[in-house]
């Protein structure tokens, strides 16, 4: 069970249950292997609907005493004399746990009074449920068998109800189904499960070597017609043998059947005998004129009867085997049942007298006591230790391991983390382990134990009490990618549990962390910082290799290598980091802008960069190869950035000559010595560039070179250029770096101006 914190609690999950519907089917496993564990605590409530089916003027009172941890409570069943269908006589439900199949699950009831009725106990059934699912229904003499067991105390005669499972369950009903003769009402002490193979009677019976002797026999009053038969029977190994008393009805007789035991047992020890009323029930008329006496070497030390003998069913049919009898309160070692003639016919069967040894006084026999020193009757925590013996002390520990600490970036790591029990200690409740991954792993998949369950957005790793019965340890794996770069620690601690951990402050065992490293890439030439905690002395390594003078808080990083701390705080315990810092120095990429070159002014020229990566021209451009035309000298620079991002650069110079500016051309006409005709003028082009370099230029002339060599500074000389009448003339000028420049040269004017020679009149002037 899980610990019980206050009535508020209950009553707020019977309100959830009873009003909202919902069904909780997130929940822990328990399997403490605590025999006859009730189903008390936080998480068990009284379901609903009690009741129900057909069952006229019955009634069900103080339910809730049944999961209350008390064990001496009980609600209270009244059944009318009738046909019952399908009534719930009691719902357990427990909303933070299930039990396993192989587990038994029953309930412990008795009579309110006198005899328990045994047509009820033919017509009970238990039944499990799943999530409110149907599981199986018990039912005495059906599949599953529905088991009885007598469990004797101080108190009425206890009956267990039980049978082993086959599915797993969460709920246990006890329902009624038949026909009542007469008036019943029952008591429910609780709901129970645990282990199939725990003992549920502690008889001993006084037979063979536990008896001294044969049984004694006597008479007293008018016994004509009546007789003893076989009482040898009660003390031989056969325990299915019996004696008979049978006393004719009304007879003023008694007879009795004593049995001696080898032993004497002390006050407190539960003694009878196991007796049938021959071919019919066992009637509280009879059982009137039945009494059980202890003697110790003869001397007579109590007497018990009629109604005041604790009585249950140990087997039922048609004519039920009882266990009757009394808890002592002084020592004995001789124990006699007499029968007495009442109204009815006394025909007993006496197999054999038994004494239940109960050393601590509690009520509960020793072969089923949980707390030898205590009461076994309390519960309150609901943790299957009664109060008595539970120390509420547990010693769990968590350990952490990674599959691979030294992945690639954006591989999948798995962490198994264990939590283990100390199994000298006792079983833990409401244990949580919160293991949320941190920055740098993003959750994948994981696998919880059975029985247990993880919320990856909480990181809440709910156990339970899975830790618990043969179970001492329990894991849970998580995968995560790991997506960055550098030392990542994952740490999981055991945040819950109903009890204390022995020995969390000293240890710190309930703390587990592993941790992964994905390599640091950096570029060559440049460096990282590592920082180590402040407070204390350090000693730095690479390679497991111990760098002399490296004994600060901080270590700059260029080199490969595997980087690791040795911490020493000022309190003087030596820690460091648990994964090494893993440093790749990465080799910068190779790029080449080609080579250097010269080209004149706003002449476009191609530049082609080699190199494998992502390129980046200082013009913008990103593509291999890229066109400029520069008109002064310029610097061109391309960057390549690999995939680790690192980055190289190389520069192309391209060198600017500048071109000849303006042809200075004059155009002169020539008139063939004819002045009179302009059809056969010619002219010549002399020029005397600017601009350029170099000391020489040439010249073409509509496309033909112009022999001779030209000189800068000084006008050069003629340059023929044909007919006036032959139009402009393209000149280019190209100097010495191959500079060019074209220019168009238009013809002067003709220069053969004059008319047809005429006459002109002379005027003559006479001198005196």
């Amino acid at each position: 069970m899980v610990t019980m914190k206050t009535t508020c609690r209950l009553l707020l999950l019977l309100l959830l249950a009873s009003y909202s519907g919902i069904a909780l089917s997130q929940q822990t496993i328990e399997n403490n292997r605590i025999c006859l564990d009730p189903i008390v605590g936080t998480g068990a409530y009284v379901g609903t609907p009690l009741g129900g089916g057909v069952c006229a003027l019955c009634s069900i009172t103080n339910p809730g005493n049944v999961v209350d941890g008390n064990l001496n409570n009980y609600a209270t069943v009244t059944l009318g004399a009738q046909l019952l269908s399908n009534y719930n006589l009691m719902i357990v439900k427990d909303s933070l746990q299930y039990y396993p199949a192989g587990n038994e699950a029953g309930f412990i009831i008795a009579p309110d009074a006198g005899l328990l009725n045994t047509a009820v106990l033919g017509n009970l059934s238990i039944q499990t449920y799943r999530n409110g699912v149907l599981q199986q229904t018990a039912t005495i003499g059906g599949t599953p068998a529905l088991n009885l067991a007598v469990l004797q105390s101080t108190a009425t005669g206890k009956q267990i109800l039980s049978f082993t499972t086959s599915a797993d369950f969460d709920e246990v009903r006890l329902v009624a189904n038949g026909t009542v003769t007469a008036l019943t009402t029952l008591r429910v002490y609780e709901a129970f499960e645990g282990p199939a193979t725990c003992a549920h009677d502690c008889v001993n019976a006084l037979v063979g070597t536990r008896a001294s002797g044969a049984p004694t026999t006597g008479t007293s009053g008018i016994c004509i017609g009546a007789s003893t038969t076989n009482p040898g029977f009660t003390t031989d190994t056969d325990t299915t043998n019996f004696a008979n008393i049978n006393i004719p009805v009304g007879l003023g007789c008694s007879r009795y059947i004593q049995v001696n035991a080898a032993s004497t047992y002390a006050a407190g020890t539960f003694t009878g005998f196991v007796i049938q009323n021959n071919a019919t029930i066992l009637s509280a008329t009879l059982l009137g004129g039945i009494t059980i006496s202890t003697f110790e070497n003869g001397s007579a030390r109590e007497t018990i009867s009629g109604a005041s003998l604790l009585s249950a069913v140990a087997l039922s049919g048609a004519a039920p085997i009882y266990q009757i009898g009394f808890r002592t309160t002084m020592p004995f070692n001789q124990v006699r049942i007499t029968v007495s003639g009442v109204s009815v016919l006394a025909d007993v069967n006496v197999f054999y007298a038994y004494v239940k040894l109960d050393s601590d006084n509690d009520g509960t026999p020793n072969c089923m006591d949980k707390c030898s020193t205590g009461d076994d009757s309390l519960d309150t925590d609901g943790d299957g230790v009664p109060d008595g013996c539970d120390t509420n002390v547990i010693d769990l520990s968590l350990s952490k391991t990674v599959n691979n600490s030294t992945p690639v970036k954006g591989g999948t790591v798995v962490f198994t983390i264990t939590a283990t029990r100390d199994n000298t200690t006792q079983n833990a409740t409401g244990v949580k382990v919160t293991d949320l991954l941190p920055t740098g792993l993003t959750y994948v998949s994981h696998t919880a134990g059975t029985g247990t369950f993880y919320n990856q957005g909480t990181g809440i790793w709910t156990i339970g009490s899975a830790l618990g019965g043969l179970t001492n340890s329990i894991a849970l794996t998580i995968s995560a990618t790991a997506d960055s770069s550098g030392v990542v620690t994952n740490v999981a601690q055991i945040t819950a549990s109903n009890e204390t951990d022995t020995d969390n402050a000293s240890t710190q065992d309930h703390i587990a962390s592993a941790c992964v490293t994905v390599p640091i890439d950096i570029c060559q030439g440049r460096t990282i910082t590592l920082i180590a905690p402040t407070a204390g002395a350090h000693q730095w390594y690479r390679n497991d290799t111990l760098i002399v003078g490296a004994t600060n808080d901080t270590l700059i990083v260029s080199t490969s290598g595997d980087y690791t701390v040795d911490f020493t705080s000022t309190s003087g315990c030596l820690s460091g980091n648990c994964c090494p810092v893993i440093i790749d120095v990465n080799a910068l990429p190779s790029i080449n802008a080609g080579s250097n070159l010269a080209a004149c002014a706003g002449v476009t020229s191609p530049l082609t960069a080699t190199g494998t990566g992502t390129l980046l021209w200082n013009t913008g451009a990103t593509t291999s190869t890229i066109s400029v035309s520069p008109t002064i000298t310029t610097n061109y620079t391309v960057t390549i950035t690999d995939a680790l991002g690192c980055s190289n650069s190389d520069t192309v110079t391209v060198t600017v000559n500048p071109s000849p500016l303006s042809a200075n051309a004059v155009a002169i006409c020539n008139n063939a010595g004819t002045t009179g005709d302009s059809a056969d003028d010619t002219f010549t082009i002399t020029l005397n560039p600017s601009g350029g370099s170099g000391g020489n230029y040439t010249v073409t002339l509509n496309g033909s070179a112009v022999p001779g060599t030209f000189t800068y500074g000084s006008a050069s000389v003629p340059i023929p250029a044909g007919l006036i009448t032959s139009g402009n003339k393209t000149l280019v000028i190209t100097d010495s770096n191959t500079c060019a420049l074209n220019t168009v040269v238009s013809p002067p004017a003709a220069c053969s101006s004059c008319g047809p020679k005429i006459c002109v009149p002379i005027t003559i002037v006479r001198s005196e």
